[in-house]
């Protein structure tokens, strides 16, 4: 790629690295001017990753699941200031009646994890999680706490989604982002497609990241990504077809790296809603600290925002969503670029610099 020489160079350290596969997509006003891929998108080593292998995104799908709450914002079908209840009047039992959509979006609805236990099987039933979730009371005082939802923010928000528009989370993004946009982004995806997925494996050290390490924050992470069982665990379900198809709304979408980021591009060019409301989505909304892993978190509206860690690049107004084992999905808004990377060997978040060497190559070359 003829500008991007640094980028490539970078890139190419990071996969020999790994040695393993990864893929790199940079799009500027509208245009893509990076589509990198190289390594093999399998343990075996048998498989080389190619432009449109689809990848497990784990949390980059909230990003674009923020986008499809953006739309609705954009149309004006969902007010980030209404309660709620507005919208999805179940809701509001339990005490969450005066629960605003912004604090919903924001990670600061207290509703972190399911209190009983949820098996996968259970958690591939969205409705009945939604359910689940709004019969629940917060841990906290609603707007006190920013907390990571890692699987519940996805039931949520992709039930005040079906509440607002009628169609469940996965087709309204189909048809109203991938589709429109000839996106590779798929949250369930058809047996069809299964082929060209890539997996997604720990490196020998690799954790669910906790930099608190006490006793109480890691009783606390493993409720989050223990229950349903996700993250934890010996297993990698994020690599089996029951994963793929199932869909889950927090974390389970199918995506190749040019598709991610064609959609931030779509996102930041005005393509898909307005300037304002760009800017709206994307204006702090909630921060702190979260109590499991002790990784600083700044939402806007669904959407990670700028941190203490630099997660996005040397651009403070970088937003988007990052996914677990080091992938990221967003965009720098007033340069026009939006990019995703998307790792094969999972590292541990936070602890990972691969994203951040790539995005502070691509800046000094922009």
């Amino acid at each position: 790629m003829s500008g991007f020489d640094r980028v490539a160079e970078e890139f190419e350290a990071v996969v020999a690295a790994d040695a393993a596969g990864a893929a790199f997509a940079v799009f500027r006003d509208g245009e893509q001017v990076l589509d990198l891929q190289s390594g093999h998108r399998d343990p075996d080593g048998a498989e080389p990753m190619t432009t449109d292998t689809l990848m497990p995104i784990f949390s980059g799908t909230k990003g674009i699941v923020a986008t499809g709450v953006a739309l609705l914002i954009d149309r004006g079908a969902i007010d980030p200031d209404a309660p709620v209840v507005r919208y999805w009047p179940e809701f509001g039992a339990a005490g969450k009646q005066d629960v605003a959509v912004r604090q919903l979006l924001s990670h600061s609805a207290g509703l972190p994890y399911p209190e009983r236990p949820v098996s996968r099987e259970d958690a591939a039933d969205h409705r009945a999680m939604a359910a689940l979730l709004a019969a629940q009371a917060p841990l906290w005082p609603v707007g006190s706490t920013t907390a990571y939802h890692a699987l519940t923010f996805g039931w949520l928000a992709g039930e005040l989604i079906r509440r607002a528009d009628g169609r469940e989370v996965g087709e309204f993004l189909r048809a109203e982002i991938a589709e429109p946009l000839g996106a590779d982004f798929w949250l369930g995806l058809p047996e069809p497609e299964w082929p060209r997925t890539g997996r997604r494996w720990r490196a020998s050290d690799y954790r669910v990241a906790n930099r608190l390490n006490t006793p109480e924050a890691l009783a606390y992470r493993d409720k989050v990504y223990g229950n349903p069982p996700s993250l934890l665990g010996e297993d990698a379900p994020w690599n089996t077809p029951a994963w793929w198809a199932t869909g889950m709304p927090g974390g389970g979408a199918m995506a190749s790296a040019r598709g991610m980021a064609a959609i931030y591009s779509a996102l930041v060019s005005g393509e898909l809603v307005s300037r304002s409301t760009v800017e709206r989505v994307s204006r702090e909304e909630s921060r702190g600290t979260d109590p499991g892993t002790g990784r600083p978190l700044v939402f806007g509206l669904s959407y990670e925002l700028q941190d203490a860690l630099g997660t996005y690049g040397p651009v403070a107004e970088g937003f988007g969503h990052s996914g677990a084992g080091g992938s990221l999905f967003g965009c720098w808004p007033s340069a026009g670029v939006s990019f995703a990377f998307s790792p094969c060997l999972m590292r541990t978040e936070g602890f990972d610099d691969r994203a951040h060497r790539l995005l502070t190559a691509l800046h000094a070359e922009l």
